[in-house]
């Protein structure tokens, strides 16, 4: 059990690590924090169709058969990711601020696309089996605009991205370490059996915590608390940060819920094993994922002025 824990502190560690480069990168320029974005949907997109293609046991065969992709589906879906980012950067290179209609418009052709296959190649392809790839392209990949728009944010950008890969990563590792001392009353025994009531607890005023604790940290560096996303609440930022730091890290724990029901109906127990003791990239980002689309809202509505 020690060296469990052991090695998988050290691979955290190194995950942690990761981050931290490519945020001094994107002080360079913030586009390169997209190769990080990138290699998320890439990574993420190959564990979804290995999940839902791959080998099963007889019990999970049964239920996921019938979802399995056709290989022109399979292509599509990767050629999604593979194209997803480059589009955005493109776009956003000839349009500042319109990447998001290179994506939508990506988003729109893939729909086309796989609708056509069901026609056109319905020997090979299913409805179950089309269903199941718009699902593998929206989960990472669609998901991640969320990060990507967050990267582009005129205002404030390099703060939600902290608080993204700070709360996220913070409620999700003391999530894991209280509910692992404490133990106690399972949260949803039959969906993930080893996460606790405790462990939830733990996690949520962890993220809470970390929340403030960036904006401590962030007022000693920048006058940017108190004019940008400060200025929307009544003179009280750091209780701003709190219940964005609870509600980021209650995101946490249901991207985790997300990707524990995801495990189940596939029959698997880790998305992959790029990441010894913690599974696979999407097991690693569940709860990243939606922390992320959570806080593009809130800064998209409250923080970014809105266009003249």
């Amino acid at each position: 059990m020690v060296q469990y824990m052991a090695k998988r502190i050290g691979v955290g560690l190194a995950y942690v690590g990761v981050l931290v480069g490519f945020f001094f990168l994107r002080n360079i320029d913030h586009r390169l924090f997209g190769i990080l974005i990138y290699a998320f949907s890439l990574i993420g997109t190959y564990e979804m169709i290995h999940a839902i293609n791959g080998p099963h046991n007889e019990t999970a065969e049964e239920q996921v058969g019938a979802l399995r992709m056709s290989g022109s589906q399979v292509f599509c879906i990767y050629a999604y990711a593979l194209l997803f980012t480059p589009v955005f950067y493109i776009v956003e290179g000839l349009a500042p601020g319109q990447g998001y209609r290179g994506l939508l418009v990506l988003s729109f052709l893939l729909a086309i696309v796989l609708l056509c296959l069901l026609v056109f190649d319905h020997r090979n392809t299913t409805f179950a089996g089309t269903g199941a790839s718009m699902f593998a392209a929206v989960y990472p990949t669609a998901i991640l605009a969320t990060m990507l728009l967050t990267n582009e944010l005129p205002v404030g950008s390099t703060l939600a991205l902290l608080l993204i890969h700070v709360i996220s990563p913070a409620a999700d590792t003391f999530a894991f370490a209280v509910g692992s001392v404490l133990r106690g009353p399972k949260l949803c025994p039959s969906i993930s059996p080893n996460k606790t009531i405790s462990g939830v607890i733990g996690g949520v005023v962890a993220g809470t915590g970390a929340s403030v604790l960036l904006y401590w940290l962030y007022t000693l560096t920048s006058d940017y608390v108190y004019t940008g996303i400060g200025s929307a609440w009544a003179g009280a930022p750091w209780v701003v940060f709190a219940v964005l730091g609870l509600i980021t890290s209650l995101m946490t724990v249901f991207g985790d819920l997300v990707e524990s029901v995801i495990k189940r109906r596939l029959g698997v127990k880790d998305m992959g094993k790029i990441m010894p003791t913690h599974g696979g990239i999407l097991d690693r980002i569940d709860g990243t994922l939606f922390a992320s689309m959570f806080v593009y809202i809130v800064f998209a509505l409250f923080v970014v002025p809105p266009i003249a």
